[in-house]
């Protein structure tokens, strides 16, 4: 039983970025928040997550994932995994979209977005965050163990997700950035 906290751990971070991957606005589109969500699974699927800090606004452009409201990866920083390290170790490409823009303001809009995503993981610097992780909650760390939540990880998480969330976005600066 052990494993499983960590691993569910691990999957909740992942579904946040996830989520990041899927919310994020693109500074180059600029004026149009539609065209600046398409824009940003475009970048994220072209250059993986670490292009989400292209998508924050300033107020959140050293932490992309509170831009989310992504609260949940307490344990992962206090492992001393910083969010870019988590982003670095998947790449998430998305199908099926459809962007629809739900308001408008002149400094505040949503988007809605449905779709599926996938994540790919690298799994060498993968297993290292999750020994960090396991290492830190004081749980065993040795290869077994590290095996089955790897395991468990790729099965979960590697499969298609359905994607169906509104995205908030601010104007700053006339460009349309995620800042929630």
């Amino acid at each position: 039983m052990h494993v499983t906290r960590p691993a569910r751990t691990a999957a909740i971070a992942l579904i946040l970025v996830v989520a990041l991957g899927a919310c994020s606005s693109a500074p180059a589109a600029g004026t149009d928040p539609k065209g600046t969500v398409q824009a940003a699974l475009t970048a994220v699927s072209s250059g993986g997550l670490t292009k989400l800090a292209d998508f924050t606004c300033a107020a959140k452009k050293g932490d992309p994932m509170s831009a989310l409201g992504a609260s949940n990866v307490e344990s992962l920083t206090a492992a001393g995994i910083k969010p870019e390290e988590l982003m670095a170790a998947m790449a998430m490409t998305f199908a099926n979209i459809a962007v629809t823009e739900k308001a408008k303001t002149d400094t505040t809009a949503t988007v809605h977005v449905t779709g599926d995503s996938t994540i790919t993981l690298d799994k060498d610097k993968m297993r290292g965050i999750m020994k960090a992780v396991l290492v830190s909650q004081g749980k065993p760390a040795d290869d077994a163990t590290l095996d089955l939540v790897m395991n468990a990880m790729g099965s979960q998480l590697t499969q298609s997700q359905k994607i169906d969330e509104d995205i908030d976005l601010v104007n700053e600066g006339g460009k349309w950035l995620l800042c929630e």
